[in-house]
């Protein structure tokens, strides 16, 4: 418990100084997680973000994702479902696959999404690539790096990039802290987002 506090406190102290920064582009997500295991192989997987922009109430966004995701093995898994946001009137429909592999205690994993978005009555493709480091610092507590690079098939090819740095704190089997800081890059801007994950997992 001593371990995460100080791991926890590293990390704020670290947002405040990039918060004094970029004051008026400084955001939080709060992301609530479930996952429902069918069996060892295949999960329904559903997803809530209450997103704030610049830390008040007047952009905030709402995204739910509900989907399902199956091993195919052991280091590959594969998921498909749906996404919403009702701020900027946007449907879509996401599929991915992730790869894992194993560098002494670091962890990598490699993940490919194709999003079908349909904003008002346009309809968007993005292509995102991910790169996930975990490496663990204790049995329940494990520091993880992600740079995620997206890409889309109308007006520039580059739509934005996030590069995350997040500690996360197993408490049991059933749920899961994370807690970090993402730099977000846009073709005109940047933003600093605080991040708040829970995960939830129940096996059936």
């Amino acid at each position: 418990m001593h371990n995460t506090l100080r791991y926890s406190l590293i990390l704020l102290c670290s947002i405040f100084a990039l918060s004094t920064q970029a004051q008026t582009d400084v955001g939080s997500w709060l992301i609530y997680k479930n996952k429902l295991k069918l069996n060892e192989k295949t999960s329904i997987d559903t997803q809530y973000q209450h997103r704030s922009f610049r830390l008040d109430l007047n952009e905030d966004q709402a995204l739910f994702t509900t989907g399902v995701s199956h091993k195919l093995a052991p280091n590959i898994t594969v998921a498909a479902g749906y996404r919403k946001i009702a701020a900027i009137m946007e449907n879509g429909a996401y599929q991915k696959i992730a790869f894992k592999t194993q560098l002494n205690k670091v962890s990598f994993t490699n993940s490919f999404f194709l999003e079908e978005r349909w904003i008002d009555k346009s309809l968007q493709l993005r292509y995102r690539f991910g790169l996930t480091a975990t490496y663990p610092l204790t049995e329940k507590v494990a520091l993880s790096l992600t740079e995620e690079v997206f890409l889309q098939n109308s007006g520039t090819s580059f739509n934005q990039n996030r590069i995350t740095a997040q500690v996360s704190h197993a408490f049991s089997n059933v749920f899961t802290l994370n807690t970090g800081i993402m730099h977000w890059q846009f073709p005109n801007q940047k933003k600093i987002v605080f991040l708040v994950s829970l995960t939830h997992a129940i096996s059936l």
